[in-house]
């Protein structure tokens, strides 16, 4: 099995897949915590990721296509009640190329900040294809949908992972 079969297998077992992010070619997204490379599903903590993480992704043939990222808490506020929404951490849009500066940052990065006692929590990062410019400038944290969020600007997961942090 490849890092990407592996990757798409762990999604769907945590089921981020297909209840937060809709079925993709299962490509593993490149994030780092300074020197700390994200592996899926890998323990990662608070401090370590109080700093936004760089991200590379695999750009598509087409030079012109822009992206989005999104990061996300599926376990807010525990995973035993989060009812299905999600805490937003993350929303850049219009990123060209692999130029995060240069998208629009439409909700500023938040580290993780799972309640004490809380339990682990899963951070998922996802890249998303946009086919238009984005159609939204701000978004609230709480409660986030984030596949409805993606079917309604209409973009196209192409990598993701997620990592845990817990507050102990």
């Amino acid at each position: 099995m490849n890092a990407n079969e592996a990757l798409l297998t762990a999604l769907r077992r945590e089921r981020l897949v297909p209840d937060q992010i809709d079925a993709f070619e299962g490509v593993e997204l490149s994030a780092k915590y300074g020197g700390v490379a994200v592996s899926p599903g890998g323990k990662l903590s608070v401090e370590q990721t109080a700093g936004a993480p760089h991200l590379e992704w695999p750009l598509p043939d087409d030079e012109s296509a822009s992206h989005a990222v999104l990061m996300f808490d599926p376990d807010a506020p525990s995973r035993a009640t989060s009812q299905g929404l999600c805490w937003l951490h993350w929303a850049v849009g219009d990123i060209p190329g692999l130029d995060i500066a240069r998208g629009s940052e439409i909700v500023p990065y938040a580290g993780p900040t799972p309640p004490p006692g809380s339990g682990p929590h899963r951070y998922v990062l996802a890249v998303y294809r946009q086919t238009e410019e984005m159609g939204v400038r701000q978004l609230g944290r709480p409660k986030f949908d984030p596949l409805r969020f993606a079917h309604s600007q209409a973009l196209e997961p192409v990598a993701a992972n997620y990592f845990v942090a817990e507050n102990e």
